[in-house]
Formats: structure tokens, C-alpha cells, sequence
């Protein structure tokens, strides 16, 4: 796979992942269960160095419906 084609693969898994968290969140009311997930990550560390501080982090929040969009994003870049 050459390098722009993966950096178009990680564009439309977040584009795919964002439009599903949306969808989940707009058909709550109808389907409960597309909110049902998991938060992953690590929280907040600092590297101080005197000069510089540098804090890191990272978090996700993992639904069914963000699952879907990135499955469905997946299925599309395999079509074109």
C-alpha cells in the first residue's frame, strides 16, 4: 500500500468513526444500545525537562455506533 493511500485509509476511519458517533447520538431515543461502549486511553503525563514541559495524553470513547461507521468506512475504501 503505498503512503497516500494510507493516509486517505486513517482519514476516512475517522470520518467513519465521527459520522457513526453522530448517528449514534441522534437515534438515542430509538436504539439505546448504539451508545453501549468503552472509554480506552491514558491519562495526563508530564515530562518536565526545565526548559520545556510536555504533558501527554490520550482518550477514546468507543461506541457501537462509532464501530459501525468505522466498519462501514472500511467496506467503502475496499470499493474504490
Amino acid at each position: 500500500m503505498k503512503r497516500g493511500n494510507s493516509i486517505y485509509f486513517l482519514i476516512l476511519i475517522l470520518v467513519g468513526s465521527i459520522i457513526g458517533s453522530i448517528l449514534g447520538k441522534v437515534f438515542a431515543n430509538y436504539l439505546p444500545i448504539l451508545n453501549y461502549g468503552e472509554a480506552i486511553g491514558f491519562g495526563p503525563t508530564t515530562l518536565d525537562l526545565n526548559i520545556i514541559t510536555l504533558t501527554f495524553g490520550f482518550s477514546a470513547n468507543l461506541t457501537l455506533a462509532g464501530i459501525i461507521g468505522i466498519i462501514i468506512a472500511i467496506i467503502a475504501y475496499r470499493k474504490l
